[in-house]
């Protein structure tokens, strides 16, 4: 394992958790300073919300980056998919056909399709599919779109280039998905084309 994986994962889901615990945090504040009946109210909305996405973050977060036991059940992966999508600018289509994905392939699903959000930021849409190929399961993430670009950072880390200076904290998103695919020994590739970016983890059936 490389020995900056879990330096920068632990880096990279305090900034998550710490972005979401800000916005309560700010919530809590317009609920002390309001003056009426109306502003609590507002105030209230305002923490609802804020603690329903830092559920989300989290909820994704543990199965993206943590054990996900025998397998992952394919109904759970596409709630927290449209989770993730639901107050972002890109669309999501999710046409995931298996009942149940392997750890490897639940956990590298929930990854690339961060990785395809960040990759649409003028918008557009990502596609999550799964195909039985060549004696692999093919789980593939497709961002189309205006500008559609993954992040030098995150193409370092889906290569398996080791963290150095100069790569930002996403790189651990990208480095993630390529010890998976490695320890379970599979593939990950990029492919771009004009409009879009392609990304293919290739597994073992089980993994």
């Amino acid at each position: 394992m490389d020995p900056a994986l879990p330096e920068r994962l632990a880096d990279r889901l305090c900034h998550d958790v710490l972005s979401s615990a800000q916005a309560i945090a700010s919530g809590l504040d317009l609920l002390a300073e309001a003056a009426g009946a109306a502003e609590r109210d507002e105030a209230v909305a305002f923490l609802v919300e804020a603690v329903a996405a830092q559920r989300a973050k989290v909820g994704y977060a543990r199965r993206a980056y943590g054990p996900a036991g025998d397998g992952v059940q394919t109904a759970e992966l596409k709630g927290l998919a449209q989770a993730l999508y639901a107050d972002i600018r890109p669309t999501l289509d999710w046409a995931v056909e298996p009942a149940a994905l392997g750890p490897a392939a639940a956990r590298g699903l929930l990854v690339l399709l961060q990785i395809a959000s960040d990759a649409l930021a003028a918008g557009g849409r990502a596609t999550a599919t799964t195909r039985a190929e060549g004696g692999q399961m093919r789980v593939v993430v497709e961002a189309a779109g205006p500008r559609a670009a993954v992040k030098d950072d995150v193409r370092a880390g889906l290569s398996g280039a080791p963290f150095q200076a100069g790569l930002g904290g996403r790189w651990i998103q990208g480095a993630w998905v390529a010890s998976l695919a490695a320890a379970a020994g599979g593939t990950m590739n990029v492919e771009t084309y004009e409009g879009g970016v392609r990304l293919v983890l290739s597994l073992p059936p089980a993994a």
